[in-house]
């Protein structure tokens, strides 16, 4: 008899064996509560691995195996097939277990649509038992499947689970109609009993997370089988002893300046808080501290002593920052600590980053391991985006998913999480709740401006003793607002080029909310201050990341005898670690005001306190709506109208004014996914997105050598004929992060279908050659010195079109 085979070469017996044995061990080392017992959870989960693809084992699928090349119809499909299956072994094996008959169904319900979906996304809950189009199909592909062989693996399923279940009796059930149209009317009156009538938000949300948690499980198990046959890495048990020793060796504990001194007392604030209010049920902690004072290790100290006090043996800290940039500045704190650890134990998650596994210093796994490894979070400590840990959370996406089981027993730190749009506060909010109490995560919010997204004291514990102390300590800066009436931005400019003028002395930091109006107050200020005691730099995304990174480091290392300019957008506002005397901000929300102050004297360092001046611009109001949104420019307003001048120690009382007011419209805007989410409406939970996409058009500028050498891999990768898809996704990703180096953006003007350059794309991107350049589309100006990695722009690069 020929071998029934899941994949060319491989017996599709053994690959259901490790999928199930996969499943297992997931449910056993994620400790979840969804209302009934880990035996029955862990043994769900083996019916789903062991029987997710019984369907490979009709003739259609065995011929499509042999013969992959020739036509195949729809009859080869084996997930549906494999679903029906699933959902009798379930009802088989749910019979006795004295579950209530609604609990039992949606089981049932929930492991047929896992099974059903395994290969696509989740569908709607309401629509997904419909077969009554593929019955004939069914039947087919039931009556091809060998008997004998299918149930001699079916009897290592029932010994397994001690069930007795047998494919003439199943053959029987769906000839007779088992599954029928009745089986889909009772799930809709299931749905509106319970979905419309009885139960409450909180029962809602656990059956969508039950689903995306056996989802992601099946999802993990399945992969992990093709891609790593077993062969998983070994996660190391992290504990507060990395970061003891590391404080430790490089003085923390014997601070020599004021603010040192701050930031060690607010870090044995926060263990001993934890210490003194941890308890197995209070999952929400926050963090709120001033900017510059430690938040990074201190929060990582937080999450040690919690995973210890919870006894997370084999949880996972989740670090999760809104920026790429602060991710690869903060990694490399956390590479300190953990003195340069393999990614088993320290892991970069973000669309950038490097797609290498380290095992070891001469083990790096192969290019679809590595990624597969990073995507699904094998490591101790993840440093991450919010966009992949929120998408994974509000989803109905197989890809998200696949990392969804990593989520239980892990501490998850929300850095700056001010950063969080407020009209998706309340859908975050319930994800949030529902993967602390069914998944066993704790939570920590961090930020210098935290938003009100929970409750303080009643919903959220504040690990910082007195750390209204903290903010009041302080007076390194204060804010003079000058927004109560407009200006032009040829005003703002000429008063800005007068304060320059007045001192000579000053660094100033220059934050408006658009590049053109960056540009055009940068080329006024360069014009003016043009020489080798000032040096004026321009930083927004018109330029690329590469510039960017050297601009910026060019800023740090400041020539003692140099005044510094810097004009930018609102990128400099978070993650870049800069200090200036004053700094002039155009109009915005309260937090980015905030957060503006924090480029000022930030280390207390300056002989006086910073001015943070703040300007509404007769041009820039309409665009400030349209980006921040007008209703948060109006709370903004109502708070800063009494006053004129705001010290640094009153910031704290002024941004807890301000978020009560934004939790008002949190709680009133209109939440299309909260919605979708408790009904189950997984398509359009399928939308959500962080941040809402633009349509952009992309340039890669050829800058230097380096530039057009990676462009030439590039080109040469997308036109060899001898790659498919997939293998030129897997060598791109190995350039890709020095490939985005030389990558701009640039929005597509309202109802125009292009940007208008006078050249076309080659393979999706605009090439701008800048030594051939004839027209002035990327110009740069000619002050550049020559190194080993070719030409860097000390000058500014803008688009001029």
């Amino acid at each position: 008899m020929k071998i029934i085979e899941s994949h060319p070469g491989v017996p599709l017996v053994k690959h259901l064996k490790e999928v199930a044995k996969n499943c297992s061990t997931i449910a056993i080392k994620n400790t979840t509560n969804f209302g009934f017992d880990k035996t029955i959870k862990s043994d769900l989960l083996y019916i789903c691995g062991f029987y997710h693809d019984i369907g490979k084992a009709t003739s259609y699928f065995q011929n499509y195996l042999r013969i992959p090349d020739e036509p195949h119809n729809s009859l080869k499909n084996h997930s549906l097939p494999s679903a029906v299956f699933v959902f009798y072994v379930a009802q088989e094996y749910l019979k006795n277990s004295g579950l209530p008959v609604d609990l039992r169904f949606l089981l049932c319900v929930i492991c047929f649509i896992v099974v059903r979906r395994h290969h696509g996304n989740l569908g709607d809950f309401k629509n997904e038992l419909g077969i009554n189009n593929f019955k004939e199909d069914l039947q087919k592909q039931y009556i091809s499947i060998p008997k004998d062989a299918v149930q001699d693996i079916i009897e290592i399923c029932n010994e397994k689970l001690n069930i007795s279940v047998h494919w003439e009796d199943f053959i029987d059930w769906f000839e007779d109609d088992g599954f029928n149209k009745e089986t889909r009317l009772n799930l809709v009156e299931f749905y509106n009993l319970n979905f419309k009538k009885k139960w409450g938000n909180s029962k809602k949300s656990e059956t969508y997370y039950l689903f995306l948690w056996m989802f992601g499980c099946l999802l993990l198990s399945d992969k992990s089988d093709v891609i790593l046959s077993g062969n998983f890495p070994e996660i190391k048990n992290l504990d507060l002893n990395y970061l003891v020793s590391f404080r430790k060796d490089n003085g923390f504990e014997k601070p020599s300046t004021t603010i040192n001194n701050l930031k060690n007392d607010a870090y044995f604030s926060v263990i001993e808080s934890i210490e003194n209010k941890f308890a197995p049920i209070n999952h929400f902690y926050s963090i709120s501290l001033p900017t510059g004072l430690g938040k990074t290790l201190t929060s990582l100290g937080a999450a040690l002593k919690l995973k210890e006090l919870a006894r997370l043996q084999e949880g996972k800290i989740i670090i999760a920052i809104p920026f790429t940039s602060i991710i690869d500045q903060n990694y490399e704190v956390y590479r300190e600590v953990f003195n340069d650890p393999d990614t088993s134990l320290l892991l970069k998650h973000h669309h950038l980053a490097e797609p290498k596994y380290k095992e070891s210093e001469d083990t790096v796994r192969d290019s679809q391991e590595s990624q597969f490894l990073i995507e699904t979070w094998q490591s101790s400590v993840v440093v991450t985006t919010f966009v992949q840990l929120l998408e994974c959370l509000i989803t109905n996406n197989k890809t998200k998913l696949l990392k969804f089981s990593a989520l239980s027993n892990s501490v998850i730190i929300l850095d700056e999480v001010q950063q969080i749009p407020h009209p998706l506060w309340e859908v975050i909010r319930q994800a949030l709740f529902s993967i602390a109490e069914h998944l066993n995560c704790y939570i920590i919010l961090m930020s210098a401006t935290q938003p009100l997204i929970f409750k303080p004291e009643e919903e959220i514990t504040e690990l910082v003793k007195n750390h209204h102390y903290y903010f009041t300590f302080f007076n390194r800066t204060r804010l003079i607002n000058k927004a109560k009436e407009s200006i032009s931005l040829d005003s703002f400019i000429e008063l800005i080029i007068a304060f320059c003028l007045n001192n000579p002395e000053k660094d100033i930091l220059i934050i408006l909310n658009t590049k053109k109006s960056t540009l055009e107050t940068y080329r006024n200020i360069s014009t003016v201050f043009d020489s080798k005691k000032d040096e004026v730099f321009y930083l927004t995304t018109l330029i690329t990341p590469y510039e960017r990174k050297r601009i910026i480091e060019k800023i740090k290392a400041k020539k003692r005898d140099n005044r510094q300019i810097i004009v930018s957008t609102q990128l400099v506002e978070a993650g870049v670690d800069i200090s200036v005397d004053t700094v002039f901000r155009a109009f915005a929300p309260l937090d980015s005001i905030i957060q503006a102050a924090g480029r000022a004297n930030r280390y207390d360092e300056k002989e006086e306190v910073s001015e943070v001046f703040i300007y509404k611009i007769d041009e820039l109001e309409k665009v400030t709506g349209f980006i921040y949104g007008a209703d948060l420019l109006k709370k903004t307003e109502n708070v800063l109208k009494y006053y004129d001048t705001i010290e640094e120690k009153e910031y704290l009382h002024l941004i807890q004014n301000y978020f009560e007011q934004v939790k008002d419209l949190s709680e009133y805007s209109e939440n299309k996914y909260l919605k979708s989410l408790l009904a189950l409406n997984f398509e359009e939970t399928g939308d959500f997105k962080l941040i809402e996409a633009t349509k952009t058009e992309s340039i890669f500028i050829g800058l230097n050598k380096k530039a057009k050498k990676v462009w030439t891999e590039f080109v040469a990768l997308q036109e060899n004929d001898k790659l498919n898809t997939f293998e030129r996704k897997d060598n791109f990703a190995s350039i890709k992060a020095e490939f985005y180096d030389y990558v701009i953006n640039i929005n597509i003007p309202f109802k125009e279908n292009d940007i208008g350059l006078p050249m076309e794309k080659t393979h999706g991107f605009y090439y701008i050659n800048l030594e051939e350049q004839k027209t002035p589309i990327y110009n740069c100006n000619k002050d550049f010195s020559q190194n080993k990695e070719g030409y860097i722009y000390q000058g500014i690069n803008v688009l001029t079109f």
